[in-house]
């Protein structure tokens, strides 16, 4: 476990360009449940199916994208000391996705807990997959106002809101950024420890182990400072507001894990 005096030690030692500090997690370093990202195989074959380019976006690609400048991105939540990293993301793709559809600011509050907690269970270090997790928002996710988030709810029927209908995975360079640029899309990351230092600036790796596999939603790029644009579910107090700009071929997040694109509708 590296602490703050060696994350920014090893920054300068290294020129890399981000800023730390401390945040809202700095201290959770031994404590589980800061992450949740446990896919059964990413060579299962509906993680396999490359996406097509949009017919929409067909031409010249935009060569930077956050969907944020649209204010088609939700509030940043805080999933707590619980592995629901999952259904974090999953939740504000499928906001972010909504009012891109529907041509309106981001403002649909999806219950985390229901997608969570009815589907996966609980917040053991077992953790969740992406494919449950969208089986499951499949048959529709409910509001939070009906069902409030926090790490000791249990399963309660709620009714539906907003569900998933449709989904397909980019897996190239090139394929990753045409599906950002057409919604935010949900991806997986390996974290290392001094990540939870982070406090601005595009990160690169700079000291510690791998503590875990997170899920993000990935709501942007950019070309020109090659790094892509995440929102976490670390709470506001983490990162840029809760957000965070990561080079590109930094913690797997564009190589390892595909990227997952959503299509959803009302219940």
């Amino acid at each position: 476990m590296v602490d703050l005096a060696q994350v920014e030690k090893a920054i300068t030692t290294k020129r890399l360009g981000w800023i730390a500090g401390d945040t809202p997690i700095a201290a959770t370093a031994a404590k589980p449940g800061r992450f949740g990202l446990r896919p059964a195989s990413l060579r299962a074959p509906a993680l396999q199916v490359a996406t097509m380019t949009p017919d929409a976006f067909r031409g010249k690609r935009p060569t930077k994208v956050d969907w944020r400048e649209q204010n088609r991105i939700s509030a940043v939540k805080y999933q707590e000391l619980c592995g629901a990293c999952v259904a974090f993301a999953t939740c504000a793709t499928m906001e972010s996705a909504l009012a891109i559809a529907e041509g309106e600011v981001a403002g649909v509050d999806l219950a985390e807990a229901d997608l969570f907690f009815c589907g996966c269970g609980d917040c053991c270090e077992s953790g969740w997959d992406f494919v449950p997790a969208l089986e499951r928002a499949s048959g529709g996710v409910g509001m939070e106002a009906d069902l409030p988030y926090g790490p000791t709810v249990h399963c309660r029927p709620i009714e539906p809101a907003l569900r998933v209908s449709d989904w397909q995975t980019a897996h190239s360079a090139e394929d990753r950024r045409w599906a950002v640029a057409h919604s935010p899309v949900i991806a997986g990351m390996r974290v290392y420890d001094d990540f939870r230092y982070y406090k601005g600036g595009i990160y690169e790796h700079a000291a510690g182990d791998e503590v875990g596999l997170h899920a993000v939603s990935v709501i942007g790029y950019d070309d020109a400072a090659s790094c892509w644009i995440i929102k976490n579910s670390w709470s506001d107090g983490w990162g840029e507001d809760g957000f965070c700009r990561i080079a590109y071929g930094q913690c797997g997040l564009d190589q390892e894990f595909p990227f997952i694109g959503i299509e959803v509708e009302r219940v």
